[in-house]
């Protein structure tokens, strides 16, 4: 009891609160180094020392840029940690912890162009560190402040103080509130100066159809995440664009004094910042940007919107649809497609049948370039593998054979994707990545005799790969600061040439039966597709498309199949005759070149940079470094009329091996609230030391009670898979009650302990909740499974006898030494309407022995049938079986109350039945079913914390009476806002 109420009002929160900064693997192989410089820490490990040294170099560059312009250093060194033991391209600012961690392997992202990694990357997350830091309300070890209120249900067993809980609000009051547009906007606005990071054709691209088609987020909506792929991306790309229209229209001090007067204590919408510096309203601000837009981008597509290119759609279902080639028998069309997912990582193969159009998914998962081999009988393709031994997850190359239907890992922790079967069928090129850079290799059909046939190790990044001929491959490739290139080489490695090298992007190459090269280009301001002849290197422009055109293939007939983008994402398209343009009649400008290159943004010195030239940094071994303890202060009300203050604390060494997280609280009483957690992941497993502490009073008119209620747990927490995690744990627990009264003006007391419990727990969790936008509310497909057994060894006192020798009294003990097993299963099925879902639940308990009520099961209460008390039924077994219908009332509200966006709303219509009980047979009396409703709201906080608010109205249909109390057919509320839902 004590360690579930404990986690409730405090763990619950901070589940939620850290998101992103653990990992979920420890991985102990990896040896870790330090390189110290005048205003960083890089700490990296082996295999990654290029990048490491490269990102110092970098980073104390862009120290003195990007801290000038907002006037603001940070109060010590930046830690940045260097990671290469995934296929994973990110990296984020803890800005509280003067932290950045990111990946060594670039993105490829759909949605912007290709760039410099490395130089834009730090760049982005250093300007967050600083311009999160100069809008800071308080000091950097005060993250927030906590607001929160438990209350507990009246009816409880009488050996207990309070009820069970049944309404939980825990409410943070940020000490940054930085709208995510701006936030996102400064990062990519960095110092204008640098050129790391410029409105390219596909931030351009984004904005144009967004804007073109009625698409563009709304002010509100540019205040939270919470959206599909394209959706989270406007939010970048609107901020990095409403950005740079206002350093551009009022000056980029402007951006500077935005930031600062965030800072304003009481400030918690943006709406006043921009009052104080602009002088007019955010929306009002918005009106005036989205104007200029509108009426720039209708006058520059006016010629290409009246004669753009006809085609035939293939697929326009989902926001990701890619790489689209021609079988060899030309009957199907193959491409890879999110059809179906919210975001557009998820993706699989699919074919779509070129004379009915019908569309089959082929294989789960492959997300990138594939290949049919010679024959049609099999397809190549790269996917995330599932973890390896270490717990890493890389690219790997499958094989998919199209009769049998079965799929083959041909290759094991390669870090291979992009794959192209040679015209003769005896080899497989692909693409590799190591320590930020891409090289070429091949091997044969079965992954053997892999053989590398290029030598870049300065973070070039190759995209996609063909072949020429059988000897001769092309490709494309970023070398520089910006943009791609088409390049040649042969099977050798011999022979290098640049077959397309302008200063445009030029991507997607395909080599067509005809000879000609088929590529992608934004030549004229905009993606299209283009033909060159090898021969002449005359190029001349095939489509002629407002938002953008990639990824051509063509078949022996002519015929081609390309993706076209518009506002909701890419699409699948094809054409059947090549026809081709006048480059200079579709040529386009837009409105931001003359933005972001603005004639008074002066080029900085370190933005002409030769990355191939890196100082000799001197490396050490790495050694714990632990950031500042943090606090967050809370103010509690408890039970009823009482205030407590106390706070949360956390601290952790830079790599997160590490940690320490806790909380206390306590009221004028001295009732106290104590968790603490300590963890140390530089092994496998992680070991963990958890501690609870509880101290209560009670007072009547003839004496006082005070409980003292303590529980240590020491154990290991092995993770077994993605989805998989055992936590093996000894649990010691005591509980002590001290009786103090006063009888004719002496004062008497008498402590005692009357529980003292050893267990040996096994506990098993599985969670496989594919993600969806409305996976945290309603999710329509996945599992969540816990089993948890425990091996109880405890004591229960049953009276008091005199002491032998000292004449006092002390305890008898009974021993109660059980089995307990606690399972809850949850299954979400999906509705027979879209986002509607089937919530499944069956929660069952085992105690093997006869044992004191004190140790029963319990069945009713917020996690159990909410038609009746926590208290009301309780037993040595229990069974409870629950079904849920969850629908959304309205999704994408765009509301914003306060310092609040309301996103989702939902309504949930239950019932349940179940019992608790001590008979060894299961009767068909004593079960007890409840009704319910319940509404659910996603929020979201100060423009960027998760908040999940429910209420429940629950009824009992079965009256009984337990211990003198009378319990069902009446209704019963919950209520409570947490970050996350309970379940």
């Amino acid at each position: 009891m004590l360690k579930r109420i404990v986690l409730l009002s405090s763990f619950l929160m901070w589940s939620g609160f850290v998101f992103g900064q653990g990992q979920d693997y420890n991985h102990p192989e990896l040896k870790w180094s330090t390189i110290e410089t005048s205003h960083f820490y890089i700490h990296f490990h082996q295999g990654t020392e290029r990048t490491a040294r490269l990102t110092a170099k970098i980073a104390e560059e862009i120290y003195m840029p990007i801290t000038d312009l907002y006037q603001y250093e940070p109060d010590g060194k930046i830690h940045i940690i260097v990671r290469d033991h995934e296929d994973y391209s990110n990296g984020f600012a803890a800005y509280y912890d003067n932290k950045i961690d990111f990946w060594a392997p670039p993105a490829n992202f759909w949605l912007r162009g290709s760039h410099d990694w490395l130089r834009n990357l730090i760049a982005h997350e250093f300007s967050h560190m600083i311009s999160l830091g100069a809008a800071r309300k308080m000091p950097r070890q005060l993250q927030a402040v906590y607001l929160q209120w438990f209350h507990y249900e009246t009816e409880k067993r009488p050996d207990v103080i309070h009820g069970y809980p049944d309404r939980i609000v825990s409410l943070p009051l940020m000490g940054t509130v930085i709208p995510p547009w701006f936030a996102e906007g400064m990062a990519q606005f960095q110092n204008p100066g640098l050129h790391y990071d410029y409105w390219d054709s596909h931030r351009d691209m984004l904005l144009r159809t967004a804007v073109l088609e009625n698409r563009a987020l709304s002010m509100n909506e540019m205040g939270y995440f919470d959206k599909n792929s394209i959706g989270n991306e406007r939010v970048y790309n609107q901020g990095f664009a409403m950005t740079l229209f206002i350093a551009h229209r009022y000056g980029k001090d402007k951006v500077r004094e935005l930031d600062r007067a965030m800072k304003s204590p009481l400030r918690i919408s943006f709406d006043g910042a921009v009052k104080q510096v602009l002088g007019m309203s955010q929306n009002d601000l918005y009106e005036l940007w989205i104007e200029w837009l509108k009426k720039s981008y209708t006058e520059t597509t006016v010629a290409i919107r009246a004669d753009s290119s006809e085609f035939q759609w293939v697929e326009r279902e989902g926001v990701g649809n890619y790489y689209p080639r021609w079988s060899p028998d030309n009957r199907q069309i193959a491409y890879l497609s999110s059809r179906g997912q919210d975001y557009m990582s998820q993706t699989s193969l699919w074919f779509a049948d070129d004379s009915t159009g019908e569309k089959k998914r082929i294989a789960g998962g492959a997300s990138s370039a594939f290949s049919f081999s010679p024959d049609g009988q099999n397809l190549v393709y790269g996917k995330r593998t599932d973890r390896n031994w270490q717990g890493s997850h890389f690219y790997d190359l499958y094989t998919f054979h199209l009769k049998t239907k079965k799929e083959k890992q041909i290759t094991k922790d390669l870090r291979a994707r992009h794959p192209a079967w040679s015209p003769a069928g005896s080899t497989i090129a692909a693409v590799i990545e190591s320590d930020g850079t891409s090289n070429i290799v091949l091997m044969s059909p079965k992954g053997k005799n892999i053989r590398q046939i290029t030598s870049y190790q300065n973070g070039e990044q190759i995209f996609s790969i063909q072949w020429r001929d059988s000897t001769t491959l092309i490709y494309d490739v970023l070398v520089e600061d910006h943009g791609r290139d088409v390049a040649s080489i042969d099977t050798t490695g011999n022979n290098f040439q640049w077959i397309i090298k302008t200063e445009h992007d030029d991507r997607d190459p395909f080599c067509a039966p005809d000879g000609k090269l088929y590529f992608s280009s934004d030549e004229t301001g905009i993606f299209n597709i283009y033909q060159m002849d090898m021969q002449t290197k005359q190029t001349r422009q095939i489509t002629n498309v407002p938002g953008g055109a990639f990824m051509p293939a063509i078949n022996e007939s002519g015929q081609m199949v390309f993706t076209v983008f518009e506002a909701e994402g890419y699409r699948i398209a094809r054409k059947d005759t090549i026809s081709f343009f006048n480059k200079t009649f579709s040529a386009y400008q837009s409105p931001y070149e003359v933005l972001a290159h603005d004639a008074d943004t002066k080029k900085l010195a370190v933005a002409d940079y030769n990355d191939r030239e890196i100082p000799d940094y001197k490396v050490r071994p790495y050694r714990n470094m632990f950031s500042k303890l943090m606090f967050l202060p809370r103010v509690v009300m408890d039970y009823p009329g009482k205030l407590k203050l106390g706070t949360y604390f956390y601290g952790n060494d830079f790599l997160d091996k590490v940690s320490l997280l806790g909380t206390v609280a306590a009221n004028d009483q001295f009732d106290l609230d104590v968790f603490g957690v300590f963890q140390y992941k530089w092994l496998y497993p992680t070991l963990f030391l958890e501690s609870y502490y509880q101290r209560r009073h009670v007072s009547d008119t003839d004496s006082d009670v005070m409980f003292d209620l303590v529980e240590v747990d020491l154990g290991a927490d092995w993770r077994l898979g993605d989805h998989h995690t055992l936590r093996t744990a000894y649990i010691f627990n005591m509980y002590n009650a001290k009786v103090e009264w006063e009888d004719q003006g002496q004062f008497f007391e008498f402590p005692y302990t009357y529980h003292k419990g050893n267990i040996f727990q096994l506990k098993w969790n599985y969670k496989a909740i594919p993600p969806t936008l409305i996976s945290h509310i309603g999710p329509t497909r996945g599992r969540s499974v816990t089993l948890d057994y425990q091996l109880t060894f405890n004591r229960f006192v049953s009276g008091f006898v005199i002491h032998p020798e000292y004449s006092t009294l002390v305890e008898e003990y009974t021993p109660y030494n059980y089995d307990q097993v606690m399972l809850d299963w949850r299954e979400y099925l999906p509705g027979p309407i879209k986002d509607h879902s089937l919530a499944v639940r069956l929660k069952a308990g085992f105690i093997d022995q006869p044992v004191d009520s004190f140790y029963n099961i319990f069945a009713g209460g917020l996690d159990g049938l909410k038609g009746y008390p926590y208290y009301s039924m309780e037993g040595r077994k229990l069974l409870h079986l629950g079904l849920a219908y969850r629908f959304p009332v309205r999704r994408n509200m765009n509301l914003r109350v306060l310092f609040l966006d309301l996103n989702h709303l939902f309504l949930s219509v239950y019932g349940d039945i179940g019992k608790a009980w001590n008979e060894d047979k299961l009767t068909s009396t004593g079960w007890r079913r409840d009704v319910g409703v319940q509404l659910r709201l996603s929020m979201v906080s100060f423009y960027t914390y998760p908040l999940s608010l429910f209420f429940d109205a629950a009824y009992g249909l079965d009256g009984f009476t337990n211990q003198g109390q009378k319990y069902g057919e009446s209704w019963r509320t919950y209520f409570g806002v947490l970050f996350d839902f309970l379940d």
